[in-house]
C-alpha cells in the first residue's frame, strides 16, 4: 500500500513566536488558528508549505510528557526550495539569526543547502536539489 507523509505536528513553547517564525521567515501560509474558547491562547496553528501541513501545538498542556526531554532532539527536517540562495537572503532579511550552518553550500550529493533552527530548536535544512533528479 503506497503511503505519503502529509503533515508534521510540532509541540512548541510559544505558538505565537513559532507561528511568526514559520510564516515570516520560512514563508508558511497560515491556514487555520484554533483556541479552546474565544479570547483564549492559540491551542493549534495549522500552516501550509506547498502541499505539506505543519501543525503547531503548545507544549505546556503536555508538560509531564516532556519533563527532562529536549524538544526536537534527534529530529532534523528538510525543506526543498527552488532557489536556496533567495530563501537564505529572505531568512537573513527577516532576522533569522538562528542559522546553524552559515551561508548555503554545495554538497557532493547534489544539494545546495543551509540549516537553521526554529525558536524551539527544531533544525531545518533548506535545500535546492541540483542533482538532476537523483533525490526527487
Amino acid at each position: 500500500m503506497p503511503a505519503q507523509v502529509t503533515s508534521l505536528f510540532l509541540y512548541v513553547n510559544d505558538v505565537i513566536k513559532s507561528l511568526e517564525f514559520y510564516n515570516e521567515v520560512v514563508g508558511a501560509e497560515i491556514a487555520q488558528l484554533h483556541a479552546e474558547s474565544e479570547g483564549a491562547p492559540i491551542s493549534l496553528a495549522i500552516l501550509k508549505i506547498g502541499d505539506f501541513t505543519l501543525m503547531l501545538h503548545p507544549q505546556t498542556p503536555h508538560a509531564e510528557e516532556f519533563a527532562g526531554a529536549r524538544v526536537g532532539l534527534g529530529m532534523h527536517l528538510q525543506l526543498r526550495v527552488d532557489n536556496v540562495d533567495a530563501v537564505y537572503q529572505h531568512c537573513m532579511d527577516q532576522g533569522a539569526f538562528l542559522s546553524v550552518s552559515g551561508e548555503p553550500t554545495d554538497q557532493n550529493w547534489g544539494w545546495r543547502e543551509f540549516a537553521l533552527r526554529d525558536p524551539d530548536g527544531y533544525v531545518w535544512t533548506i535545500y535546492e536539489d541540483k542533482s538532476e533528479g537523483q533525490w526527487t
